[in-house]
């Protein structure tokens, strides 16, 4: 086996916080913030009743509180399946029930789409902070792949570019495009092991990218430098679909290969990443049942105190017992400060089975 699948990573929200790109939660924030202002204040009463739906939803369920999943994602999912009208097959049940929804969501429920619209364009702004150098830190994985001397393998559920930006002359980030503009589509083949030029990260974002644009006659996939051109309705990003996996490419390749490589790491290290997402859960429920000498290890921010509590939440996230708490490894604090160790390489390897080879 390539020892470059040895160590593989996973990146959540919380890791590109410190560039300023704000977390799913916080995104909510600046959505109610937005509905106090006169150009979105039309959408109050429309937001309030959908997040009080949501929130009815769940306790219907005995989840309360924080066990609430209530997020851009789940808001941006909900408002696509309700926009769909009377295409959708529970319209009858919809009307039926709730006549004040049908009230607020508009002719056609227009206000509806009108309002994920908004969303989504503001979404793009807040993945392009002002201060791109703030993203820094992300050159840790520069230091780290020249350390572990192969490449890397980084899973990305997040639309920002803090990654891509990475590529340069001397340090190539493979996306799946040659180059920007439609005449370079997304292919599969570049991330093969096969590629003649061996890139030094291979960058797979399982949820899509704000850069991604898919042709309107050809339907591939191409990437641009100027995310302005791309409309908020016809964005790559996963959430707000029909389903949360998609069933064709890039995405179905890139959840194949999270899943094929989970299988095969040693040691799987996730950075800002929540465990909220149902589909990656169960991949890595699935990759740490299957060999007991995996290791889990998982980037959050806490207190040195707080390790033990933070263990038995990703067991309980994940659905797993107590057998496994032994594969789950917390680092408290936050990617910035993660990724700015000192032999940072040397730190990964002491937590993978010392009966196997160093990955490095």
């Amino acid at each position: 086996m390539s020892r470059s699948k040895d160590i593989i990573f996973l990146l959540g929200a919380g890791a590109s916080a410190e560039a300023d790109i704000p977390v799913s939660s916080e995104m909510i924030n600046r959505v109610e913030e937005l509905l106090k202002k006169e150009d979105w204040r039309c959408y109050d009463l429309l937001y309030n009743h959908v997040k009080s739906a949501i929130y009815f939803a769940a306790g219907l369920k005995g989840q309360f509180h924080q066990d609430v999943v209530f997020n851009i994602e789940t808001l941006v999912n909900t408002l696509y399946e309700l926009e769909k009208n009377e295409e959708h097959p529970l319209y009858p049940f919809i009307a039926a029930w709730n006549s004040r929804f049908v009230a607020l969501a508009g002719p056609g429920f227009g206000q509806v789409r009108h309002f994920r619209r908004q969303i989504l364009a503001a979404l793009k702004k807040w993945m392009c902070p002002e201060d791109g150098s703030k993203s820094n830190y992300y050159r840790g994985l520069i230091t780290l792949q020249h350390d572990l001397t192969y490449p890397l393998h980084v899973f990305s559920l997040n639309y920002d570019l803090c990654v891509e930006r990475l590529n340069q002359t001397e340090f190539r980030v493979e996306t799946g495009f040659a180059d920007y503009g439609p005449e370079n589509a997304w292919e599969w083949e570049r991330f093969e092991d096969s590629n003649n030029l061996a890139p030094h990260i291979l960058l797979y974002k399982l949820h899509g990218s704000i850069n991604w644009k898919r042709s309107s006659t050809t339907k591939r996939l191409f990437a641009v430098e100027q995310i302005e051109t791309v409309d908020a309705d016809q964005m790559e990003v996963i959430f707000g679909r029909d389903f949360k996996l998609e069933a064709g490419d890039p995405y179905l390749f890139f959840a194949y290969k999270f899943r094929d490589f989970t299988l095969l790491a040693k040691l799987i290290v996730t950075l800002g990443y929540g465990f909220g997402d149902e589909h990656i859960n169960k991949i890595l429920a699935q990759s740490l049942r299957t060999n007991a000498e995996r290791r889990l290890f998982v980037v959050q921010k806490c207190q040195e105190s707080g390790i033990d509590s933070t263990k038995v939440e990703v067991l309980r996230r994940l659905e797993l017992n107590q057998d496994h708490e032994h594969q789950i490894v917390v680092e408290p604090g936050s990617a910035k400060q993660f990724l700015q160790i000192p032999d940072l390489a040397k730190r990964l390897a002491t937590n993978i089975d010392q009966g196997n080879e160093l990955p490095f």
